[in-house]
């Protein structure tokens, strides 16, 4: 079995869950007007004040989303497709590479999650399908968010474990100390990051709506990559871009 490049891993593992935090922290202040437990400033007033502010001056709509989650996806993009090489390379990453290692995983581990329809299609706005100022929906959105958060959370402490050893990370709460005591293999790490991609998925695809989709066919379009994050900073997927709209 070929090593993985746990370092690197862990730095985008741990930027992406970053990401998902402040996201979090956001959507929980939108839903009580007060920032959560485990918000560090959550009892100064000036820090509630700055995101009452922000609300004012640029409200959360689609194109926020559009971006924490392209940051979030960048960074679990990479963390996966830099895997296998060599951690001084991973470092002095060339244009390259980060084209390459920013995309959407290709490997069968995620082919439940690929696009049905890989056909992107762009307009002239910089977001191409995103409407900047649209309104979403906060549920099911925040829930899956939450979830994802959670799970990325899980999967960093896996990864750090990998790295300094097992003695020096504090497990996650409530896992049970067989599954700890596992070393995270390769086939693990895909099947953890396959349900990190899941969620954001479904949070993504289920933006616009307050229900979640029903019928088959619908749940699994739910939960694949959109082609919408080929449109951003980043083009996420593989695949021939064609112009009009959607």
């Amino acid at each position: 079995m070929k090593a993985l490049t746990w370092k690197p891993i862990l730095s985008n593992l741990t930027e992406a869950n970053g990401e998902l935090r402040n996201l979090l922290w956001r959507l929980h202040y939108l839903v009580f007007r007060e920032l959560p437990e485990d918000c560090p400033e959550r009892a100064d007033a000036s820090y509630v004040a700055w995101y009452a502010r922000q609300e004012e001056r640029h409200p959360f709509a689609e194109g926020s989303l559009f971006v924490s989650l392209e940051h979030a996806y960048h960074h679990l993009n990479w963390a996966w497709n830099c895997r296998h090489t060599p951690e001084e390379r991973v470092w002095r990453f060339t244009d390259k590479d980060a084209d390459r290692w920013t995309k959407f995983p290709d490997t069968a581990d995620f082919a439940d999650l690929w696009p049905l329809d890989r056909t992107v299609k762009v307009t002239k706005d910089d977001f191409g399908l995103i409407g900047s100022g649209k309104k979403i929906s906060l549920f099911p959105l925040r829930p899956e968010i939450q979830q994802a958060q959670r799970k990325l959370n899980t999967l960093c402490c896996f990864v750090e474990k990998e790295c300094f050893g097992e003695e020096e990370v504090v497990p996650p709460k409530g896992m049970p100390a067989d599954v700890w005591q596992q070393p995270l293999t390769e086939k693990e790490f895909a099947r953890r990051m396959f349900r990190i991609y899941d969620r954001l998925n479904t949070a993504w695809n289920c933006r616009k709506g307050r229900t979640y989709p029903k019928g088959d066919r619908a749940l699994q379009q739910c939960r694949c990559f959109s082609p919408a994050f080929a449109t951003g900073c980043h083009n996420m997927w593989r695949t021939r871009r064609t112009n009009g709209p959607e």
